[in-house]
Protein backbone atom coordinates (compact mmCIF):
# COMPACT_ATOMS: atom_id res chain seq x y z
CA UNK A 1 0.00 0.00 0.00
CA UNK A 2 1.56 3.11 -1.10
CA UNK A 3 2.45 5.63 1.77
CA UNK A 4 -0.03 8.68 2.18
CA UNK A 5 1.36 12.10 1.46
CA UNK A 6 1.79 14.71 4.07
CA UNK A 7 0.76 18.07 3.90
CA UNK A 8 1.95 18.93 6.72
CA UNK A 9 5.75 18.03 6.41
CA UNK A 10 5.45 19.59 3.14
CA UNK A 11 4.36 22.98 4.62
CA UNK A 12 7.33 21.90 7.34
CA UNK A 13 10.08 21.71 4.49
CA UNK A 14 8.44 24.96 2.57
CA UNK A 15 8.68 27.21 5.36
CA UNK A 16 12.30 26.06 6.61
CA UNK A 17 13.37 26.60 3.00
CA UNK A 18 11.96 30.19 2.76
CA UNK A 19 12.82 31.08 6.05
CA UNK A 20 16.75 30.30 5.18
CA UNK A 21 16.90 31.65 1.43
CA UNK A 22 15.52 34.79 3.35
CA UNK A 23 17.61 34.80 6.05
CA UNK A 24 20.94 34.09 4.29
CA UNK A 25 20.27 35.23 -0.04
CA UNK A 26 20.65 38.70 -0.47
CA UNK A 27 19.71 41.15 -2.85
CA UNK A 28 20.26 44.38 -4.60
CA UNK A 29 18.28 47.47 -3.97
CA UNK A 30 18.31 50.76 -5.03
CA UNK A 31 16.45 54.38 -4.33
CA UNK A 32 16.19 57.53 -5.84
CA UNK A 33 16.27 60.19 -3.54
CA UNK A 34 16.37 62.78 -6.05
CA UNK A 35 15.44 62.39 -9.90
CA UNK A 36 17.43 64.61 -11.35
CA UNK A 37 14.63 67.33 -12.27
CA UNK A 38 15.53 70.98 -11.74
CA UNK A 39 14.88 72.47 -8.28
CA UNK A 40 14.88 76.13 -7.51
CA UNK A 41 17.01 75.12 -4.76
CA UNK A 42 14.61 72.87 -2.41
CA UNK A 43 14.39 76.40 -0.79
CA UNK A 44 17.85 77.11 -0.60
CA UNK A 45 17.54 80.66 -0.65
CA UNK A 46 18.90 83.78 1.30
CA UNK A 47 16.60 83.36 3.91
CA UNK A 48 16.93 79.56 4.08
CA UNK A 49 20.75 78.53 3.38
CA UNK A 50 20.42 74.40 3.73
CA UNK A 51 18.48 71.76 3.02
CA UNK A 52 18.46 68.13 3.64
CA UNK A 53 17.76 65.44 2.10
CA UNK A 54 17.83 61.85 4.80
CA UNK A 55 18.35 58.14 4.04
CA UNK A 56 18.18 55.26 6.16
CA UNK A 57 20.69 52.09 5.70
CA UNK A 58 18.42 48.95 6.90
CA UNK A 59 19.56 46.21 9.03
CA UNK A 60 22.28 43.87 7.19
CA UNK A 61 23.06 45.45 4.53
CA UNK A 62 26.26 45.87 2.75
CA UNK A 63 28.55 47.48 -0.30
CA UNK A 64 26.46 50.63 0.45
CA UNK A 65 26.97 53.35 -2.33
CA UNK A 66 25.39 56.93 -3.21
CA UNK A 67 25.50 58.31 -6.51
CA UNK A 68 25.82 62.04 -6.54
CA UNK A 69 24.97 64.18 -9.94
CA UNK A 70 25.03 67.83 -9.23
CA UNK A 71 24.61 70.32 -11.63
CA UNK A 72 24.63 73.80 -10.30
CA UNK A 73 23.11 76.89 -12.43
CA UNK A 74 22.99 79.96 -10.56
CA UNK A 75 25.52 80.09 -7.28
CA UNK A 76 27.72 77.94 -6.10
CA UNK A 77 26.73 75.04 -3.09
CA UNK A 78 28.62 72.98 -0.83
CA UNK A 79 27.93 69.02 -0.30
CA UNK A 80 28.40 67.34 3.34
CA UNK A 81 27.22 63.51 4.42
CA UNK A 82 26.58 63.40 7.98
CA UNK A 83 26.06 60.46 10.46
CA UNK A 84 22.92 61.12 13.00
CA UNK A 85 24.97 62.34 15.58
CA UNK A 86 27.09 64.58 13.37
CA UNK A 87 24.00 65.92 12.09
CA UNK A 88 22.26 66.79 15.47
CA UNK A 89 25.90 68.69 16.55
CA UNK A 90 25.55 70.42 12.90
CA UNK A 91 21.81 71.64 13.93
CA UNK A 92 22.65 73.13 17.57
CA UNK A 93 26.01 74.66 16.10
CA UNK A 94 28.43 72.60 17.88
CA UNK A 95 31.90 71.24 16.30
CA UNK A 96 31.11 68.26 14.04
CA UNK A 97 33.46 66.32 11.55
CA UNK A 98 31.23 65.47 8.46
CA UNK A 99 31.64 61.74 6.95
CA UNK A 100 32.43 63.50 3.14
CA UNK A 101 32.06 66.74 2.12
CA UNK A 102 32.79 68.74 -1.14
CA UNK A 103 32.64 72.84 -1.30
CA UNK A 104 32.21 75.30 -3.14
CA UNK A 105 30.93 73.21 -6.46
CA UNK A 106 29.06 74.30 -10.02
CA UNK A 107 28.72 70.48 -11.49
CA UNK A 108 29.70 67.27 -9.50
CA UNK A 109 29.26 63.30 -10.26
CA UNK A 110 31.08 60.99 -8.25
CA UNK A 111 30.06 57.73 -6.77
CA UNK A 112 30.93 57.29 -2.59
CA UNK A 113 31.65 54.07 -1.85
CA UNK A 114 30.53 53.92 2.62
CA UNK A 115 32.61 51.55 4.06
CA UNK A 116 32.49 49.86 6.77
CA UNK A 117 28.70 49.58 6.68
CA UNK A 118 26.81 51.91 8.08
CA UNK A 119 23.32 51.29 9.58
CA UNK A 120 20.52 53.89 10.73
CA UNK A 121 20.19 57.60 9.22
CA UNK A 122 22.16 59.46 7.20
CA UNK A 123 22.00 63.19 6.30
CA UNK A 124 22.72 64.49 2.77
CA UNK A 125 23.14 68.39 3.65
CA UNK A 126 22.96 71.16 1.11
CA UNK A 127 24.08 74.38 1.96
CA UNK A 128 24.21 77.51 0.20
CA UNK A 129 27.85 79.00 -0.55
CA UNK A 130 27.52 82.17 -3.09
CA UNK A 131 24.57 83.39 -4.44
CA UNK A 132 24.01 84.69 -8.31
CA UNK A 133 24.74 88.29 -8.42
CA UNK A 134 21.19 88.80 -10.30
CA UNK A 135 18.70 89.85 -8.78
CA UNK A 136 17.17 86.15 -7.65
CA UNK A 137 17.90 85.36 -3.93
CA UNK A 138 17.70 81.63 -4.88
CA UNK A 139 19.82 79.36 -6.18
CA UNK A 140 18.74 77.08 -9.37
CA UNK A 141 20.47 73.50 -9.27
CA UNK A 142 19.87 69.96 -11.18
CA UNK A 143 20.36 66.93 -8.33
CA UNK A 144 20.50 62.93 -8.59
CA UNK A 145 20.83 61.37 -5.84
CA UNK A 146 20.52 57.52 -6.06
CA UNK A 147 21.30 55.06 -2.75
CA UNK A 148 21.85 51.70 -3.53
CA UNK A 149 23.54 48.76 -1.41
CA UNK A 150 22.66 45.12 -1.02
CA UNK A 151 20.41 43.42 2.11
CA UNK A 152 18.82 40.79 3.50
CA UNK A 153 15.22 40.12 4.11
CA UNK A 154 15.48 39.34 7.83
CA UNK A 155 12.29 40.11 9.00
CA UNK A 156 10.57 38.00 6.42
CA UNK A 157 12.82 35.43 7.03
CA UNK A 158 12.40 35.58 10.98
CA UNK A 159 8.54 34.94 10.09
CA UNK A 160 8.86 31.87 8.24
CA UNK A 161 11.23 30.86 10.67
CA UNK A 162 8.84 31.14 13.52
CA UNK A 163 6.05 29.32 11.14
CA UNK A 164 8.63 26.91 10.87
CA UNK A 165 9.12 26.19 14.47
CA UNK A 166 5.50 26.42 15.40
CA UNK A 167 4.70 23.44 12.93
CA UNK A 168 7.74 21.31 13.74
CA UNK A 169 6.79 21.64 17.84
CA UNK A 170 2.88 20.96 16.28
CA UNK A 171 4.36 18.00 14.00
CA UNK A 172 6.69 16.66 17.03
CA UNK A 173 3.59 16.67 19.74
CA UNK A 174 1.40 14.69 17.28
CA UNK A 175 4.06 12.10 16.80
CA UNK A 176 4.83 11.80 20.50
CA UNK A 177 1.47 11.72 21.36
CA UNK A 178 0.06 8.82 19.17
CA UNK A 179 3.16 6.80 20.38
Amino acid sequence: MPRKFSWFIFFIILSSISSVCLLFIPYPETKTLDPGYPYIGHGLSSHNSYYIDRFEFPWRSHTQEIFLNISVEQGTISLQILKRKDFNCYLKGEPYIPYWEVENITEFTTTIQISPPFQGNIFILFYAEEFPVAEEDYILYYSEIIVSYIRYASSYGLVFLGVAIILISSYGYRRYKFL
